[in-house]
């Protein structure tokens, strides 16, 4: 009897925690508020889909920072265009490369600018994996315009006479006071499909 309450406890506290870390980790406009995934998903389905398309019904999430990247493993089947759409809660776009399982890839948005989705047909079923990962200007986005560990040059060079003067360059502030910036960026895809 005992060990039954400890694991219904266990799996309250399991639940409760899941819930919790599910439903607000991605930013907002207030920095001392967070939204679910769930919005930024629905989001993009708005901006980046139509009706015409139907989920495949999993969820494909990872919050990343810097150059992190997160693979997802995905089953396409043949006779269908699939459509992949990928967004940030902070609205830049986030890249995606689609591989075979021999590590050939078969599609990648960096070769067109980093689309916000796709439409593919394979003409035969195949397991993939699509790595995502935040391209520079997200990054950038991320931390408030520069790169981690970049500073922005505060000094500007002045012409007078043979020498170059230049001016007083400001301390840069911490990472922390900076204005907008997060340390990871909720990043999803969308995968649809519709039958040919």
């Amino acid at each position: 009897m005992k060990n039954i309450k400890y694991n219904i406890v266990f799996l309250l506290i399991s639940i409760l925690g899941f819930t919790l870390n599910s439903i607000a980790q991605c930013k907002t406009e207030d920095p001392d508020k967070r939204r679910p995934f769930f919005e930024v998903e629905t989001e993009c389905a708005i901006t980046n889909s139509e009706s015409s398309f139907l989920t495949d019904g999993k969820e494909y999430r990872a919050l990343l920072s810097n150059n992190e990247a997160a693979d997802f493993i995905v089953l396409f089947y043949s006779n269908n265009t699939y459509r992949i759409a990928a967004c940030t809660d902070i609205g830049g776009p986030l890249s995606f490369i689609v591989r075979d399982m021999k590590k050939n890839i078969l599609f990648t948005n960096k070769d067109y600018e980093n689309a916000p989705y796709w439409d593919l047909v394979f003409p035969t079923t195949i397991e993939c994996k699509i790595t995502v990962k935040l391209p520079e200007e997200t990054i950038k986005l991320a931390y408030g315009g520069t790169l981690p560990g970049e500073s922005k040059e505060e000094g500007v060079a002045v012409e007078s006479n043979d020498s170059t003067e230049v001016a007083a360059e400001k301390p840069a502030e911490p990472a922390a006071k900076k204005k907008n910036t997060v340390s990871e960026v909720c990043s999803v895809l969308l995968i649809g499909y519709k039958q040919e």
